[in-house]
């Protein structure tokens, strides 16, 4: 494969605005290179099996600009799928290394009641069990033992310990006050 930078006539630059993709919004995957001809190779960021099935739309977003391709086949290949979404020559498909890909919102699966994907809880404004405000979770960090939410003076542990409700529709976390949640205690 070739590593050197495409020429700028080959980088991908169909007239869509990313306007009308601003809702496409939740990030599902990367293209970590090419295939063949002119397939990607893709590295998933979204847990859904069927994300990467023939048929499947996605938003390629490169370098800002972005359209949406359809997959034309795919095929699993260890962690990551190879996928034939329609690039008409190797250098456009070389181009799009690092691509990011989007769906919206409403093409992820339902959830059971109870369970939320881990960026609903991003903007949440957190609060003590006094009304002390906390701030707005900026980040979520995984680790082993459970999530961590971080706000600009508090990390919150994703657990029960810590937290006593979750207002999905005023989009209020309110936790337990113990010494140590706030970074500057």
């Amino acid at each position: 494969m070739n590593q050197s930078t495409p020429a700028p006539e080959a980088i991908p630059t169909e007239p869509l605005k990313t306007d009308d993709l601003a809702d496409w919004d939740v990030i599902v995957g990367k293209v970590i290179g090419r295939w063949d001809h002119s397939s990607l190779k893709i590295q998933p960021m979204d847990a859904s099996p069927q994300r990467f099935d023939v048929g499947s739309k996605l938003c390629l977003d490169f370098k800002g600009a972005r359209r949406v391709v359809e997959i034309l086949a795919s095929d699993r290949q260890g962690k990551g799928f190879i996928c034939d979404v329609g690039l008409p020559t190797t250098e456009e498909a070389d181009a799009l290394q690092n691509a990011t890909l989007w769906i919206r919102r409403d093409m992820r699966p339902a959830l059971p009641a109870g369970e939320f994907y881990l960026d609903e809880v991003l903007g949440l404004r957190v609060q003590t069990e006094t009304g002390e405000d906390l701030g707005e979770i900026q980040e979520v960090l995984e680790t082993a033992a459970h999530n961590v939410y971080v706000t600009p003076i508090a990390m919150i542990p994703a657990h029960a310990d810590f937290i006593i409700n979750t207002d999905w529709q005023a989009r209020v976390l309110t936790v337990r006050n113990l010494p140590g949640l706030k970074t500057a205690d």
